[in-house]
């Protein structure tokens, strides 16, 4: 009894940080912008959630010019005591602002681009699941597998783009890429429209139109403000709290949070399955080829009628099967006899040829 008690205060305690992704549409969008205010307003709501801050921005990133801090350690940290990575070396290497977010920057200098891995940072983001409630990530565009395998272990991918004719096109393109990969799922995917205005050439519903999925935040353009806060290493949150721009980051981190506490806590997103396309089957209907899912539906259990002479079966929504040879999925010009569940279900005539 007492180590089932121990086990369940285990799970109780066991955390499982919500990893948020934010990428671009195109260079210039603001994704460093969103992701350091993001990150400062989620760390200064109440109960102060531990947040997390990495810059995948590897050659040349800015959060610490955002926020104002000198790391001590960069990426190249981790690559090179990768063995060693556990919770205390983390928190070690880890920069804290003054609003409490913990900073992995990037190397201020190229080096070799080889000792970054997409095991390394499956290994970390694992690690600093553990560690913090939010795991905020500067991704850029991803366009190497380090990117994608940060897409496919995020909880939700905030895609950054703004109301221009080539940013447009860059998102849809993105989108159908997703879409193609079978990750981020298309839910976890959230639309997020900087330096909106209201009187812009293409208006919010025409963009949702084009993009084929509803806009999940705008961010209004105060380009003087969010300036200044960059000239003076601070957040919004910090430099303005009382500017229209610096209250619509708390609404939105606000949202966010209620977003991450939809998911399963009890299941990490390193764990969870990723959506696979279905494997499918040919079927004939009406001399055209079909092609549907293979599982068969609840609806459909009935064997055909070993009597009948016309073996057709009609499944739940309408679709009518005929002369269905389960070899056919492998080999769609197959006539052969069907054999289903180790049941010869050849004519007397058929069996006698074949003997």
């Amino acid at each position: 009894m007492a180590d089932e008690k121990n086990n369940g205060e285990t799970r109780k305690t066991f955390k499982h940080g919500t990893i948020i992704n934010v990428i671009s549409s195109k260079g210039g969008v603001g994704t460093t912008t969103i992701a350091v205010n993001l990150a400062v307003s989620l760390a200064i709501e109440k109960n102060s959630p531990s947040v997390a801050l990495i810059d995948m921005n590897l050659l040349f990133g800015d959060i610490p010019l955002f926020l104002e801090i000198e790391p001590k350690y960069n990426w190249s940290e981790i690559t090179k005591n990768i063995s060693r990575l556990d919770d205390n070396f983390l928190r070690n290497i880890l920069s804290v602002d003054a609003s409490g977010v913990s900073v992995l920057p990037s190397p201020s200098y190229v080096n070799d681009p080889d000792e970054k891995t997409p095991e390394i940072m499956a290994h970390l983001l694992m690690l600093m699941q553990r560690v913090f409630d939010f795991i905020i990530i500067d991704g850029g565009q991803p366009l190497d597998d380090i990117s994608l395998k940060i897409l496919e272990l995020s909880d939700i991918a905030l895609l950054v783009t703004v109301l221009t004719p080539p940013c447009i096109l860059n998102t849809q393109k993105l989108l159908k890429t997703f879409r193609g990969l079978g990750f981020p799922l298309d839910d976890n995917i959230k639309i997020v429209i900087n330096r909106y205005l209201k009187k812009s050439n293409i208006s919010l519903p025409e963009a949702e139109a084009s993009f084929e999925k509803e806009i999940f935040w705008n961010i209004p353009n105060d380009y003087q403000t969010t300036v200044n806060a960059i000239n003076e290493g601070k957040a919004l949150a910090q430099f303005a709290p009382g500017e229209a721009i610096t209250k619509n980051f708390k609404k939105f981190a606000e949202k966010l949070r209620a977003e991450s506490e939809k998911a399963d806590p009890a299941l990490s997103s390193y764990r969870r399955m990723i959506k696979k396309t279905p494997n499918f089957g040919k079927y004939i209907y009406q001399k055209d080829s079909l092609s549907i899912n293979r599982r068969r539906r609840q609806s459909d259990v009935a064997q055909h009628d070993a009597g009948s002479k016309d073996r057709r079966r009609k499944m739940r929504d309408g679709i009518i099967i005929v002369g269905h040879d389960r070899r056919q999925n492998d080999n769609p010009d197959y006539n052969g006899p069907e054999k289903r569940s180790g049941v010869d279900r050849r004519s007397g005539k058929e069996r006698r040829e074949k003997e």
